[in-house]
């Protein structure tokens, strides 16, 4: 535990003395940036004095800060995408610093050009590699599955990012799982962020403000998984009026309503599938009939962030999730089961603002996932339930010493709980040798370098201390971005990033996840990155980008099926080493009535684990060569607006079987067909494509704003293969495909109020 304590008694100094140190002779402006409709905080807007060359980006609270100004009256300039611009005179006198607040307007069109000189300045200067931004806006434009906007779907439309079918929304990230990304939803870890078997995200989209996916070189600040961080924050409510949004869709009915309380706002957003209501209200098992069980479904989710701003330099926010599937399959006479699975987080997060040159964020959350199965097989009664628990407490501090130097450093400490056991009859079988991770603890330090005009260095490290394990880890991470010209950057990263928790998926869908920590005797995963990229816009308003990346793992884990009766840990997850490596090409519109991108990704996957295909390398599943997206949005007028994606992918790698045996028991008569497996990952399912279209029109209701939508899945029917079977009971034994999906029209209604 000393070690432990010197992680936060560190930055703790540096927290007491840095103030003294900021203190100088010239002024500082400071202050927040709100939208002056809905009063949310607003993220990213460039404020800039032009005739002193000074500038700065609003942060994930609206908050900005420029130092190092002389005295005297100066013009100041405040941009940002989909905004109208401001400008103010202010007068500045020596040593005195002067707040200023902003608000700005949603833009018209008059505000084009602006727009898209903002949105070029911002994505020229982000010094972060492999970064994409989604707004709630962009992910309503993308045609959406059983009228349901998906976030997930929406990120798989990116080079880079994959889905293993249409029924998933994991995130496969350049060559790794999804478990290998940190899902954050306002800070707070989620462990399973799907419902309906993987078929939709947790995220609603109505309570989305923001997005942010790092796919790779992700800086020090975060840490625990080996490819990618995806980022998601919950927007405030008004602290003005009231506002409210209904939205039905073909599976699901959401509401959303925000409102001001004393000092602050709320916001709550739910929705709930309503299938289950509506063949009760039908009463559709009555019109099957008894012999034909029909399975009881639902999920839900809901929602809450409340917003408290205690004064000029204190921020307090609230937020919470709660959210679960439900699944009764009746008996049949051989089976009858009941599943929940879902996730609850709470969180507590409080920024304060010290001086124009320190702030510092201090955080507090709890986030839980659970998986329970019952009922009987067969007249056996059985139970599984797997899950985890995490709650962390951390300190952020923001330092700005001089105006070429970014500090951030900052401290975590997590506790964790582990469930795993299952019962078949009176045999109960926890999994053993876990190792345990009661706690996990991490400090990390990072200065982004302004070394000159045109290049920007952001280094730092991050260490990790996994209690029980003897182990720490330290991750040192560099990132350099040059301004080759004004319209062109040149981007470079690498790292060492360490993984402890591993995901293991015992079946086809989500509610069998199993996370396991990788302590003793498990030692966490190791990743090492390097990336090269280049972007800039040719011509306005085209964004085009090139990405080369390579990432080496060693001790990644993979669940060995021929163990599944093993107690013991290492036998049943073992271990080994791969590589991913690629190219992604981005073609984007961004502005204008006909917006969209093309993306393109060139990419390899390959294992090697010495317990599994003989020891030889191998593809994983999630392996596929070529991947490319199409999306498409046209504004035909104010009040109709269509869109349309296309995507192709490689057929992704299987094990197929070489032969197969029969297995006779004479004394019960009962005989059986084995399959015998051929070589991990040597063959291919047939190529996969799809094309989605929709349709958006826009109308008054009852004097509120109203939009009717239709969303066509699969436009031209195109049958997918899902996965490959062999039926060893015929002779000679017979493969077929289980294929995915048809074309699905649906319709959705969504009133503003």
């Amino acid at each position: 535990m000393k070690s432990a304590a010197l992680f936060f008694i560190v930055p703790f100094l540096f927290f007491i003395v840095s103030p003294a140190v900021a203190q100088s002779n010239t002024a500082s402006i400071f202050g927040q940036v709100r939208d002056t409709v809905t009063r949310e905080a607003l993220t990213g807007a460039r404020i800039e004095l032009h005739s002193l060359h000074k500038g700065a980006i609003s942060d994930s609270l609206g908050n900005y800060v420029i130092k190092g100004l002389p005295s005297g009256s100066f013009e100041i300039e405040v941009r940002l995408l989909g905004y109208d611009s401001m400008k103010r005179t202010l007068t500045l006198r020596d040593g005195q610093d002067l707040r200023v607040n902003f608000e700005l307007h949603p833009a018209t069109m008059q505000g084009k050009e602006v727009t898209v000189e903002s949105e070029r300045e911002k994505e020229l200067e982000r010094t972060e590699v492999s970064h994409i931004t989604l707004t709630p806006k962009v992910i309503e434009q993308v045609p959406a599955v059983g009228g349901e906007s998906d976030l997930f779907r929406v990120l798989q439309m990116m080079p880079g990012v994959k889905a293993l079918s249409e029924v998933s929304s994991g995130l496969y990230i350049r060559g790794g799982p999804p478990d290998q990304n940190l899902i954050l939803l306002d800070d707070n870890v989620i462990y399973n962020p799907t419902h309906l078997f993987g078929f939709f995200s947790t995220f609603n989209t109505d309570a989305i403000k923001d997005v942010d996916l790092l796919k790779g070189g992700y800086p020090p600040e975060y840490g625990g998984r080996l490819t990618g961080v995806l980022n998601v924050t919950t927007r405030e409510g008004d602290p003005n009026e009231v506002h409210g949004k209904t939205s039905v869709s073909f599976i699901s009915a959401r509401q959303t309503l925000e409102f001001p309380i004393p000092g602050g706002s709320m916001l709550l957003s739910g929705r709930r599938t309503y299938i289950d209501q509506f063949l009760s209200a039908v009463d559709a098992q009555r019109i099957l009939g008894d012999s034909t069980p029909l399975p009881n479904y639902y999920f839900y989710d809901l929602n809450a962030k409340i917003d408290e701003h205690l004064g000029p330099n204190d921020h307090l926010s609230f937020s919470g999730y709660l959210g679960a599937d439900h699944l009764v399959y009746p008996s049949n006479g051989f089976v009858n089961i009941t599943l929940t699975w879902g996730n609850r987080l709470a969180s507590a997060e409080w920024t304060h603002i010290f001086s124009d040159a320190l702030s510092a964020k201090t955080f507090a959350g709890y986030t839980m996932y659970s998986s329970q199965s019952s009922g009987n097989l067969v007249e056996n009664p059985f139970e599984f339930d797997n899950g985890i628990q995490q709650a962390t407490i951390k300190e952020d501090v923001d330092w700005l010493p001089n105006p070429t130097n970014d500090v951030r450093f900052g401290a975590s400490v997590s506790r964790f709980q582990f469930t795993f056991f299952n019962t078949l009859g009176s045999t109960n079988k926890p999994l053993k040798d876990t190792g345990g991770v009661p706690y996990y603890l991490a400090a990390y330090a990072q200065d982004e370098w302004n070394v000159t005009t045109h290049l920007t260095a952001t280094g730092g490290l991050r260490t990790e201390w996994l209690d029980r394990a003897n182990t720490m880890t330290f991750d040192p991470r560099l990132t350099l971005a040059y301004q080759l010209s004004p319209t062109w950057t040149l981007k470079a990263s690498s790292g060492i990033y360490h993984q402890f928790l591993h995901l293991v998926s015992a079946g086809e869908f989500t509610f069998f996840d199993l996370w396991v920590p990788g302590t003793s005797p498990l030692p966490p995963s190791q990743s090492t990155q390097y990336i090269l990229g280049l972007s800039g816009y040719p011509a306005d308003p085209y964004f085009v980008s090139c990405e080369l990346y390579y990432k080496k793992l060693n001790n990644i884990v993979e669940y060995n099926e021929t163990k599944f009766l093993s107690d013991s840990i290492t036998e049943l997850f073992p271990r080994g080493t791969g590589q991913a490596y690629g190219m992604e090409l981005f073609f984007r519109r961004q502005v204008s009535n006909f917006t969209g991108w093309i993306g393109y990704t060139l990419s390899w996957v390959t294992e090697q684990i010495p317990e599994l295909n003989n020891g030889q390398p191998f593809y994983p599943k999630y392996d596929q060569r070529h991947d490319i997206q199409v999306v498409l949005n046209y504004k035909l007028s104010d009040r109709w607006t269509i869109g349309a994606t296309w995507t192709y992918t490689t057929g992704q790698a299987y094990t197929a079987d070489i032969g197969y045996y029969h297995l006779a028991l004479d004394e019960v008569g009962v005989e059986q067909g084995l399959e015998i497996p051929g070589m991990m990952g040597a063959e291919r399912l047939p190529d996969y494509h799809r094309a989605d279209a929709s349709a958006t029109y826009s109308f008054s209701l009852f004097g509120k704003h109203a939009t009717a939508s239709l969303d066509i899945f699969n436009l031209y029917n195109h049958r997918n293969v899902w996965f490959r079977v062999v039926d060893t009971q015929k002779q000679p034994p017979e493969i077929s495909d289980e294929l995915l999906l048809p074309i699905i029209p649906t319709l959705g209604i969504e009133v503003t109020y």
